[in-house]
């Protein structure tokens, strides 16, 4: 601990001496990043995607393309990339702090090209080490698939989820070895690279060398590597914390005074979000200088080998002013204050603008109101019809004799602890079963339902969103979705969506006019170019650019699952054009809360969410 107290002095000793220039570091590489490498990094993905035939890959599409061969180059290759982007900021401020550590005042200039020079190898070598991570983590991920079959692999997963029977635990625990084995795997291979970049950077050795002689290196130093950058990892994290916890305190003092005047909250708004984007760069500034120069001080006391490159410190040439010495005046200040005022408000109108004033959202009933009743039974659908729900969403099957049954899971052991599978019973052997009485006595009598008694009980009273399930057992889903709807005479009033894209591929080839779907939980690439009317999406997927994006390409976005009145506030205000809810009574008691309010009381309680404050007044939740 002495030597890592001893290392993090030496490191702040050098940023005293360099701060401006590693702030000019920061920002050039921030606006290189944005303007060239994220770009660059994006038309690789785009290209490697285009490989599938898609635009984007959503859920097991992106297990299937990435058990590919191509897909398991391309998992390396954007691995490495991402690693290459961050390795190159690392670069231009480690070389800064070598030439302060060494009593040389390293210019922007110099340091920006000593990294930049440096590119192809970095590469190289960040290629390398995501490769030897892959290689190292993959045993333990086809562990960890072999313990999930194996434990939980006799009945469907939310079965286990739910209930968390004695073989849940045993494979939580078996994930939890494989993980601490990983680690144990991983965390000395990692400490030993320590000084990979650095020995690259100021020895002019080659991506190989550079590994291989950090590891030689590092071999006697790896619990202090490893404990020197536990403790950088928590003091960022700690200060990230505080940072965001401050301007959400702050902004909790000034939202009470605001009132109604929109002026006021235009300006308080941008000042806000002024303070919490300063915070940000603050707070990656720190992350990023701190490591960079306590790797350069690490590298100095133990992983050089000699006195340090005198090729390397002549390449980094003397300082140059970045800017001319400034003095204030009074006049200055007030201009640079009146400057400040400027620029909040055309912040504040800005976000202000992004902020959804008027609502055209839809409710949308997920398996019902299954909050209140069983999911996925009359039950659940007469609820949440009842509760003003727009659409009802259901999961569709084929059983094995060619029925379409309404029901999520493979098989019926969550909802009626029955091990029957769906495609291998009849629907009369499935309708056997009782599905309710798991959610309440008063539920004993609901039963699995057909497509088409859903379809009939929702006929002038709601519309249907139909998501076609796949568990590699259907026939003729889409077929006779389409059928059914069509002699139910309710094309008008039905849409369908899927995870897996080939079926609503499927559904548009067999019918253009409808409206077709594709929902996703987790995404690779621009999900908002697939060829759909609408995007149902994961509440992490969705976010303001997200909703710019999509309505751009005349897509709606659907967010799911939501049940939370402050969540719903905050995905309506940012531009969803549906909720997906357990509870449509909720949603619907929100929307008719902001009905009620005018435009300066919605951004007020929209401003609020955003410092994390409760939402009273005005508040949906009380209702509730």
């Amino acid at each position: 601990m002495t030597e890592i107290i001893r290392l993090a002095r030496q490191a702040l000793d050098d940023f005293r001496a360099s701060w401006p220039r590693l702030v000019a570091v920061e920002v050039l590489y921030a606006l290189a990043a944005f303007a060239i490498l994220t770009p660059l990094a994006s038309l690789m993905l785009r290209a490697i995607i285009a490989t599938s035939g898609q635009s984007a890959l959503a859920d097991l599409d992106i297990l299937h393309f990435v058990l590919r061969p191509v897909g398991l180059v391309a998992l390396v290759l954007l691995g490495g990339t991402a690693l290459a982007i961050a390795a190159l900021q690392q670069a231009c401020l480690m070389a800064v702090g070598f030439g302060t550590a060494h009593g040389q005042t390293v210019s922007v200039r110099a340091a920006m090209a000593h990294g930049v020079s440096h590119t192809a190898g970095i590469f190289r070598v960040a290629v390398r080490v995501a490769g030897v991570v892959f290689l190292i983590a993959a045993p333990f991920a086809a562990a960890g698939g072999v313990a999930y079959l194996s434990l939980l692999g006799e009945f469907d997963i939310n079965f286990y989820l739910t209930e968390r029977p004695p073989a849940f635990w045993t494979a939580v625990a078996v994930v939890g070895a494989l993980g601490l084995g990983l680690a144990l795997a991983l965390v000395p291979r990692l400490a030993g690279w320590a000084f990979a970049l650095p020995i690259l950077l100021f020895e002019d050795a080659g991506p190989s060398a550079a590994l291989s002689e950090s590891r030689s290196r590092a071999a006697g130093h790896r619990w202090t590597v490893i404990w020197l950058f536990a403790v950088w990892l928590l003091a960022t994290s700690l200060a990230g914390a505080v940072a965001f916890a401050a301007v959400g305190g702050l902004g909790r003092l000034i939202v009470p005074v605001i009132g109604g005047s929109v002026p006021v909250l235009v300006l308080a708004l941008g000042a806000l979000v002024l303070l919490w984007g300063t915070l940000n760069f603050l707070v990656s500034f720190f992350q990023a200088t701190s490591f960079a120069l306590l790797v350069v001080r690490l590298y100095d006391a133990h992983g050089r080998d000699g006195a340090p490159s005198d090729r390397a410190l002549e390449r980094l040439s003397r300082e140059r002013r970045l800017w001319p010495a400034m003095r204030w005046s009074m006049p200055g200040l007030w201009a640079a204050l009146l400057a400040l005022a400027v620029l909040a408000g055309g912040v504040g109108a800005f976000v202000l603008r992004s902020v959804r004033v008027e609502d055209d959202v839809v409710v949308i009933a997920h398996r019902g109101a299954s909050i209140h009743a069983p999911e996925n039974t009359l039950a659940a659908m007469e609820r949440a019809l009842r509760d003003g729900a727009d659409f009802l969403e259901i999961d569709v099957q084929e059983s094995a004799d060619g029925e379409v049954v309404v029901i999520h899971d493979v098989d019926l052991m969550k909802v009626g602890r029955s091990p029957m599978r769906v495609w291998d019973a009849t629907a009369s052997d499935l309708r056997a079963v009782d599905i309710g009485s798991w959610f309440g006595a008063e539920f004993s009598g609901e039963r699995v339902p057909t497509l088409r008694e859903v379809l009939a009980l929702a006929r002038g009273r709601g519309k249907v969103n139909i998501e076609l399930k796949y568990y590699g057992y259907e026939d003729r889903l889409e077929e006779r979705v389409v059928e059914i709807v069509e002699s139910e005479d309710m094309a008008d009033q039905v849409v369908v969506m899927s995870l897996k894209a080939a079926g609503i591929r499927t559904v548009r080839a067999l019918r253009p006019e409808w409206t077709v779907g594709l929902l996703a939980a987790t995404a690779v690439g621009d999900l908002t170019r697939a060829n759909v009317d609408f995007l149902a999406v994961n509440a992490d997927l969705a976010n303001r650019r997200f909703f710019r994006s999509a309505r751009a390409r005349g897509r709606d976005v659907y967010v799911w699952t939501v049940n939370d009145p402050v969540d719903m506030w905050h995905f309506i205000s940012a531009g969803a054009d549906g909720l997906i809810t357990d509870d449509p009574a909720l949603a619907r008691q929100v929307l008719d809360h902001r009905a009620g309010l005018g435009s300066a009381e919605r951004l007020l309680v929209s401003l609020a969410l955003f410092l994390g404050k409760p939402l009273d007044p005005p508040s949906a939740a009380d209702e509730a």
